[in-house]
């Protein structure tokens, strides 16, 4: 069964609900189904409005549009801190439009290199692989998406915002990591997202560690559009 056709059931019922309440109602009591009156068609005609609004991508999903593409991106992460210099590493990534224009489909694929604590001044290398929704959830009013990879078990939530006059988007959410150096696991680790749209071809995500410092930068990822 199509989703508008499930939908329309839906909307349905919500009205027969709201006709059967006044057949119940019914000052008479003998059940019988009373039409309603135009003030009530009036009420029912606006539910309707407002549900097919909140159901249907608008004006915030279209902001979305410069992330689009097959990209080629670098990750550089900040392992010792955002005063040292940071790994390295390169792959690609395809976002495109899924379920009718309500949300951005992200997968990625990188090939990690970071320096091998088993061999000291050795580099190591590891395959990463990730995917994830963005989208504009219309009833909160505000930009949603999570990020699963292959890299953990857990799926990564956030929730922001879109800056009307510089067009930066600013997320928030929560990451766990296991066994941090000098602290051990840490549960509900808070950061801040910030995607820059820098042009057409090119847009920039950082991640910022809230609980190391405002502006304490844990990683970046740079997409440039390939030709």
């Amino acid at each position: 069964m199509k989703f508008k056709t499930i939908f329309g059931m839906v909307a349905l019922l919500g009205i027969v609900a709201m006709l059967t309440g006044r057949a119940v109602s019914n000052e008479g009591g003998d059940g019988k189904m009373v039409m309603p009156d135009s003030e009530e068609m009036k009420k029912m005609q606006k539910m309707m409005q407002e549900m097919m609004v909140l159901r249907s991508p608008g004006d915030h999903h279209k902001h979305l549009e410069p992330i689009i593409g097959k990209w080629d991106a670098v990750m550089r992460i900040w392992m010792y801190g955002p005063n040292m210099p940071p790994s390295e590493s390169k792959g690609t990534s395809e976002s495109k439009w899924v379920l009718d224009g309500r949300f951005v489909l992200t997968e990625s694929e990188f090939l990690m290199e970071f320096p091998d604590p088993a061999n000291p001044g050795k580099i190591a290398k590891m395959k990463s692989s990730g995917m994830g929704l963005t989208g504009y959830d219309n009833f909160r009013n505000m930009y949603v998406g999570n990020w699963a990879s292959s890299m953990a078990t857990y799926i990564l939530d956030f929730k922001g915002t879109r800056n009307p006059a510089t067009g930066v988007f600013t997320y928030y959410g929560e990451m766990d990591e296991p066994s941090v150096p000098g602290i051990g696991n840490v549960i509900g680790r808070y950061n801040r997202y910030v995607i820059r749209v820098v042009n057409k071809d090119k847009h920039v995500l950082e991640c910022f560690d809230l609980h190391a410092g405002e502006d304490y930068k844990a990683f970046e990822i740079e997409y440039t559009r390939r030709k």
